[in-house]
């Protein structure tokens, strides 16, 4: 390949658009003529990009390939520039995947090859800048292939380029890797300087190795991070000396480094050092555009200075507009979800809960949107009957997921972020104690998360299961024509009724669950005996049917003339939960080897009373719960055997209830035979 130097004058008159432009439309053309392959129609579209009148540049740009006067590569050069610069990514990327459809051996001017290896770049960097480094690597390798292929030198030897490559492979864990293609990198930069001497060739290099210490710095390298500080400081030195100093480019790069080293220092414990870098690049005017303010937030957030961070994100819809971002996944994970996590640890709960709620309308539409980008590149990159097949069938399995799931999924994201804020809002009452309580609050968030997504997986099945059923048999009872006897009539109505009602008790839990979190009062109204409480949720159990258990119901003769006051459903419901946990997990005695004929587990609910309390005793011999585990079994989402049915929330609605009623529930350890729950409520004063 060659030397590419002529691809600095395209850069100064176009993608850049920083230096001054040329007054003189002959001398630009005479440029243009001089190198090998341009000519006036690069002239013209110079001439527009100049004037930042992108959307003519584009229209421009067609004109003259359509005339023939620019070749489809150079168009993708400057219609992805226009369409970086107008903020429209999208549209960029759309432009990028047509490169594999160009054939190396076909491109005759180095004007040419110079615009396909740029926009090669420019496509790395975006696909790098999109976290997809496994793609940015086989791009960059393809390019290289087909480069070498056709005869020209290696694609990967670029500084730019071997910086995108260095950056993809430290993402990836390929430290050896990064480090080498960082050395050519930096090789690169020291040919380009020993030739060429323009600001902007200084800017580049710079812009260069301070995306290499950031990379560091993000991967937690910081060791490795401060030579290449150090060398945009030596840098920096040569270009604000320089005899036609661009005071635009000195400003962006004072930025630049100063930021990366406030970064730094944060990571290595310097504050002082780290707060007087951040106010330097603060001072200069590029920390003022736009998209710097937003980026700054990242150092905001490390140092805790959470209100500064959240006036900076109410500038977040303009940037989004301005830069052409859509609801999309992207935006979702880079944007919108930290401005969440600023108003949330800044203590804006009513912000937070606001955002949140837009993550989750913005959710189905990205998710639907990232699908057809991703076909869409499939498509255009390998247009094959095979390939097509391929999408084919993955648009019908999405659609096919989509019906099924598309309600349920919808409604268990609004049920997590009203579950997770509530549990949030009871964690930020306890942060202002210690820096202790502040780990123990964040360890217990992460193990929120991870209770929440096995909680919507749950849900998930245990919605979706009894739907399956009353889907069969109803497509069953449909069919026309189709004898039945009423012994299967009967089975059906039966099986229809049990799946009728396990979604009726499972949409009975989360409304109990809504409740207790939202600490609405349950008022304590009722007076009415234990006995009464007992048999009544031994009859909504149903556990006096269970087959594989036998059931005992002990009332102790001193509780039969005492009454309790509390909320009759209340207790009801909390005891009900109770007895169907006893059900579900004495499982018959063949689960445990045990084969003698006849023979039962037990269930014994005994009730008896003290001075101020009735007791409900609840004693099994089913699998027990192991000491270790007390004080999780009545958390939220906890499953003591993942593979078990139902959704981990019953035992904590039955305590929460209790306690509601100024009571509570506790698991007796000493008891091994099994597991014994003992629930109490205050007597009628």
């Amino acid at each position: 390949m060659k030397k590419l130097t002529k691809i600095h004058l395209i850069i100064t008159l176009l993608a850049l658009l920083a230096v001054t432009s040329c007054s003189n439309r002959q001398q630009k053309l005479q440029a243009f003529a001089d190198t090998d392959g341009y000519n006036y129609a690069d002239s013209v579209v110079s001439d527009i990009g100049d004037a930042r009148d992108y959307p003519r540049l584009l229209e421009v740009t067609d004109s003259f390939v359509n005339t023939g006067d620019l070749t489809p590569v150079r168009a993708i050069f400057y219609k992805t520039i226009a369409y970086n610069l107008m903020g429209q990514h999208r549209k960029s990327l759309q432009m990028y995947y047509q490169l594999a459809m160009i054939d190396v051996k076909t491109l005759t001017s180095q004007a040419d090859v110079e615009s396909y290896i740029y926009s090669y770049k420019d496509y790395v960097r975006v696909l790098c800048d999109m976290k997809r480094y496994d793609r940015a690597l086989r791009e960059a390798y393809s390019a290289d292939r087909k480069l070498r292929n056709a005869g020209y030198d290696s694609f990967i030897n670029h500084h730019d380029i071997a910086q995108i490559i260095g950056e993809c492979q430290l993402y990836l864990g390929q430290e050896k890797e990064a480090a080498r293609s960082y050395e050519k990198s930096l090789q690169g930069v020291q040919m380009r300087l020993n030739s060429f001497h323009d600001p902007l060739d200084y800017r580049e290099c710079q812009k260069t190795m301070n995306a290499i210490a950031k990379t560091y710095i993000h991967t937690k390298r910081y060791k490795e991070a401060i030579p290449w500080i150090e060398r945009q400081d030596s840098l920096f030195t040569i270009a604000d000396k320089h005899p036609q100093r661009d005071s635009v480019f000195i400003d962006e790069m004072k930025a630049d480094i100063n930021y990366s080293k406030a970064l730094l220092a944060h990571a290595l414990g310097h504050p002082v050092e780290a707060e007087r870098a951040f106010a330097t690049y603060q001072s200069t005017a590029a920390a003022q555009k736009l998209g710097n303010i937003i980026s700054s937030n990242e150092y905001l957030m490390l140092t805790h200075r959470y209100d500064d961070a959240v006036r900076n994100y109410a500038k977040l819809e303009q940037f989004l507009k301005e830069s052409g971002y859509k609801a999309d996944l992207e935006a979702i994970g880079r944007y919108i979800l930290p401005k969440y996590r600023a108003n949330l640890l800044a203590g804006h709960r009513d912000s937070a809960l606001y955002v949140a709620n837009l993550v989750a309308e913005y959710y189905d539409t990205a998710l639907v949107r990232q699908k057809a980008i991703d076909a869409e590149l499939i498509s255009t990159i390998y247009d094959t009957e095979g390939k097509e097949r391929q999408i084919a069938e993955q648009r019908a399995k999405l659609s096919q997921q989509r019906l099924i799931s598309g309600v349920v999924v919808m409604v268990i994201i609004l049920i997590f972020f009203h579950i997770y804020s509530m549990q949030r809002r009871r964690a930020y009452r306890k942060l202002d104690a210690t820096n202790h309580e502040l780990m123990l609050a964040n360890e217990r968030a992460e193990e929120s998360s991870r209770m929440k997504t096995k909680f919507i997986q749950q849900i998930s099945h245990e919605v979706r299961t009894p739907l399956n059923v009353l889907s069969g048999f109803s497509q069953v009872l449909a069919t026309p024509d189709i004898e039945i006897d009423n012994v299967e009539l009967k089975d059906i109505s039966k099986k229809i009724v049990e799946n009728s009602e396990r979604i009726t008790k499972l949409v009975d839990k989360m409304l109990d669950l809504s409740m207790i979190n939202s600490n609405a009062d349950i008022e304590c109204t009722d007076t009415v005996s234990p006995a009464s409480v007992a048999q009544k949720a031994v009859a909504e159990s149903g556990i006096e049917k269970a087959a594989h258990l036998d059931f005992e119901l002990q009332i102790a003769d001193e509780v039969k003339d005492i009454h309790i006051k509390t909320h009759q459903k209340s207790a009801v419901k909390a005891l009900t939960l109770l007895l169907d946990n006893a059900i579900k997990f004495t499982h018959p005695l063949a689960f445990r080897g045990r084969t003698k004929k006849n023979a039962k587990e037990h269930v014994t609910l005994t009730i008896s009373s003290t001075q101020h309390e009735a007791i409900f005793t609840l004693e099994d011999t089913g699998i027990g719960i192991p000491a270790e585990q007390a004080k999780n079994i009545f958390t939220e989402f906890v499953q003591l055997d993942e593979y078990s049915d139902g959704t981990g929330i019953g035992l904590s609605i039955a305590r929460s209830l209790a306690r509601h009623m100024k009571g509570d529930i506790i698991l007796d350890t000493s008891y091994t035979e099994g597991a014994r729950f003992v629930m109490s409520l205050p007597l009628e004063q």
